[in-house]
């Protein structure tokens, strides 16, 4: 990709559920956004990818991989109890290396997918950690980081996402990486709970059957 076309571009942090998803179509009615999923050494990171493969298609979006595989892979080696996220403080992670990527390419927006149901689990989801890192951000160059949602409920988001036109069936969001989510680990109650309370049914058979 030629950095010099990029400098109206945002760099869009992928996972491949609602959230991402939805920010994603958010910013595809301009320029073509970009899309960077990174690979931490979740159990889930296939599922991911593919749902981020699916969306980046549908909103006509570049797709960047990065890979830190190994540090994840690492750090739950090290771990004495095994944790759906391998990596501690995983959104200063990502948010660093989005950033790197976006001096990279030259873009100068960097977008994170957060609800306000994130901060309630993670400090480094929550509102106070993103304006910390925005001045970080600044300090370092003239790359704005936002997150539209972060003050959004999910119902919010879904009911957002379906004005947009977001495919829902087409992401992932177990921690647990099944081909069919599990409807068990604390990403899928909260989905499920979220679709249900948002009037917006999923398919019959997305969660795993007894589930």
């Amino acid at each position: 990709m030629n950095a010099d076309r990029n400098t109206d571009a945002v760099v869009i942090l992928l996972s491949g559920g609602v959230e991402s998803s939805t920010l994603l179509y958010e910013f595809s009615g301009g320029s073509a956004p970009i899309g960077v999923f990174i690979d931490y050494g979740q159990r889930a990171a296939r599922r991911e990818l593919a749902a981020v493969h699916a969306q980046c298609r549908a909103a006509g979006a570049h797709l960047q991989c990065l890979d830190m595989g190994a540090a994840g892979r690492s750090f739950r080696a090290g771990q004495v109890l095994s944790r759906h996220v391998p990596l501690p403080h995983r959104n200063l992670a990502i948010l660093s290396l989005g950033l790197n990527y976006c001096a990279q390419v030259r873009a100068r927006r960097l977008a994170i997918g957060l609800g306000r149901e994130d901060a309630t689990v993670d400090p480094g989801s929550a509102p106070r950690f993103i304006r910390e890192f925005q001045r970080l951000a600044k300090v370092l160059g003239d790359i704005a980081v936002v997150a539209p949602f972060v003050a959004k409920p999910k119902t919010w988001i879904i009911r957002h996402g379906l004005e947009l036109g977001v495919d829902y069936a087409q992401t992932y969001s177990c921690l647990l990486g099944h081909p069919r989510h599990c409807g068990r680990c604390p990403q899928c109650r909260k989905r499920r709970a979220a679709f249900t309370a948002a009037g917006a049914p999923e398919p019959l058979d997305f969660y795993r059957a007894g589930d």
